[in-house]
Order: C-alpha cells, then sequence, then structure tokens
C-alpha cells in the first residue's frame, strides 16, 4: 500500500478510533471500580508518521506482506494498576466484557533466569453484547490494544525505552548487566509491593489503618474517584473516640455486612450526587461508610461528634440523602 494510501484510509478511520477510544475508556473507568481498584486509564491513536513507520520496519523485518490493515495497535488503551496483583483482576474483566483476540502475558513468558519488560497485552474487539454503541456497525471488525500494567512496570517501560534496552541494539556487557540491575529493583519492587499492601490488609493491628484499607476499595466501587488519606485519619479518630475497643472491633467486623445489606440503596445515593461532591465532599471517603452505618445504629453519638468536632451542617446534608 502506498503511503498516500495509507494516508487517506486514516484520515477515515481515525476519528472513528478516537471515539471508540473515548467509549472503551468509559466502559473501564465505569467498569472496574466495581471491584474495587481504581486504575489510571488512558488512550490514543497512532500518529500517521508511526503508522508508516511501523509498516516500513515490518517489512524490513522479512514480512513484506505486511499491510495497514494488521496494524492492530491504531488505538492505544493504557491501564496503570497501583499493584501488580491488580493485573489479575483488569484479566477476569476484560475477558468477560470483550472479545479477546490475542492476549500476550509478557512474563509467563521468561525464563526463570531472564528479566525483561513484563505487562498484559491484548488484541481485542468490542462485544456488542456487553458494549452497545449506536455506531457499532462502523466500528465492529476494529482490533484495538490494551495495555495493562503495574506502576513499576510502567516507570520500567517509560525508562528502558529511553536507554534503548532492547536486545537487538549493541550494548557493552558491563552497562547491560546495570541495565539488568535497574530492571531486577523495578520487578523486586513490584512484587514487594503487593506484597505488603497485602499484609497490611490482613494484619495491621493500627485499627483505624484497618478502616481505611477496608472501605478504601469502597470508594473506588460506588464514587467512582480517589480519596484524601490524611482527611479519613482525622475523621475515623472523631467518629470512632467515644467507642470502647472491642466496640470498635465489632463495628469494624459488621460494617462490610452492613454495606452489603444496604448495597442498592447506597449505589443510588451516588449516583444521584455524582455531580454534587464538591458541595458533598465527605461523599468521596471512606469514612462516609462508618457514617451511615453509625445513621443506622449511632445517630445520637454522631451527632455529638459532628457538634463537638466535625461540621454540623455537613451531617445535616448526609441524613437527608440517606433517608
Amino acid at each position: 500500500m502506498a503511503t498516500e494510501d495509507i494516508k487517506q484510509k486514516w484520515l477515515k478511520d481515525q476519528p472513528l478510533y478516537e471515539d471508540l477510544g473515548k467509549l472503551v475508556s468509559i466502559h473501564l473507568k465505569h467498569g472496574l471500580p466495581k471491584y474495587e481498584i481504581l486504575p489510571e486509564i488512558s488512550y490514543r491513536t497512532k500518529e500517521l508518521l508511526s503508522i508508516v513507520k511501523k509498516i516500513e520496519r515490518k517489512k524490513k523485518e522479512k514480512e513484506s506482506s505486511y499491510t495497514y490493515d494488521d496494524l492492530k495497535d491504531k488505538l492505544g488503551v493504557r491501564v496503570i494498576c497501583s499493584f501488580s496483583s491488580d493485573l489479575e483482576i483488569v484479566d477476569k474483566f476484560l475477558k468477560e466484557q470483550y472479545l479477546i483476540i490475542k492476549a500476550e502475558y509478557k512474563k509467563d513468558s521468561l525464563a526463570f533466569d531472564k528479566l525483561d519488560y513484563t505487562s498484559n497485552h491484548y488484541d481485542i474487539k468490542i462485544n456488542p453484547k456487553k458494549l452497545h454503541l449506536d455506531f457499532y456497525e462502523s466500528i465492529k471488525d476494529f482490533i484495538f490494544e490494551i495495555q495493562v500494567r503495574s506502576i513499576n512496570q510502567h516507570a520500567w517501560s517509560s525508562s528502558a525505552h529511553i536507554l534503548t534496552y532492547k536486545s537487538e541494539v549493541k550494548i557493552p556487557q558491563p552497562l547491560q548487566r546495570r541495565v539488568y540491575r535497574l530492571l531486577s529493583l523495578y520487578e523486586i519492587a513490584d512484587d514487594e509491593f503487593s506484597s505488603v499492601n497485602q499484609l497490611l490488609k490482613d494484619s495491621l493491628n493500627n485499627l483505624i489503618y484497618k478502616f481505611i484499607r477496608l472501605l478504601e476499595g469502597k470508594v473506588y466501587k460506588y464514587a467512582k474517584v480517589d480519596f484524601d488519606r490524611a482527611t479519613s485519619i482525622y475523621n475515623f479518630e472523631k467518629l470512632l473516640a467515644d467507642f470502647p475497643e472491642n466496640k470498635k472491633e465489632y463495628i469494624f467486623e459488621k460494617i462490610e455486612e452492613f454495606i452489603k445489606i444496604n448495597d442498592e440503596k447506597i449505589k443510588r445515593i451516588f449516583e444521584e450526587n455524582e455531580i454534587r461532591y464538591h458541595l458533598i465532599p465527605l461523599l468521596t471517603q471512606p469514612e462516609i461508610f462508618l457514617i451511615f452505618y453509625m445513621l443506622e445504629n449511632h445517630e445520637a453519638l454522631l451527632e455529638k461528634t459532628f457538634s463537638n468536632d466535625l461540621e454540623y451542617n455537613e451531617l445535616e446534608t448526609i441524613m437527608g440523602i440517606w433517608v
């Protein structure tokens, strides 16, 4: 295909891929928080110059029949997770919601004594049974790429790209060793962050921290936004101050069950007030679920706490939306 033909085809396709990228990003941003994670999601459509260069490169790599239509990453969606353990959640979601043409798990293909770039790459099509689009006929055969990485994998990828670490580049062995030592640190950090995160969830004695770790995923699930950690620590300290230790433990054990029982009501509250988060910032904090619980079980103590230590007008607003 001549360069001019590629240009004309891309001028026609690029707006469709752009629309598809927006819709897929929205779908991921709304779907993944239900699993109590909040990854960073972005997308980009390929530049015309990059398309031409890649086709030319593939031809030089003895794939002489490679054409514009063979290019699977004209749209690329990137999902960056906090922890490597989150990649399994995203993998499950993608397999349920999309049509997977090809899945490549970079880490699985490495020998035990090798270090290299790791992340999950998917060649994907939309699933019309899951993602209903008005213009589906226009893009039903479009294949695009989704890359799923942890923060550390993404940091390595960005750094390695600058360092030109790829095996086809001949660099001196001492320098190559230094690059590989760096890579090992990223991989160890990735495993350790995930491991420590789980240990903190399971065994930390600080009850306030345990409340935050238990409930932060609920913020991602219902509010679909991040929260302020310092504010949460302060508010939990005030909300729990008048409870004896055994009662605090009891509430910690019961609050997740309370949220499950009231799931539909909580969902409705967040949906109805999404455009008012700036007016009710407490709705985007983990302690909101403790406040809901206390409204049902310890309302007098809750009113006392807000009267003495927090903003009572905020409680009045929350009481108004909880009823």
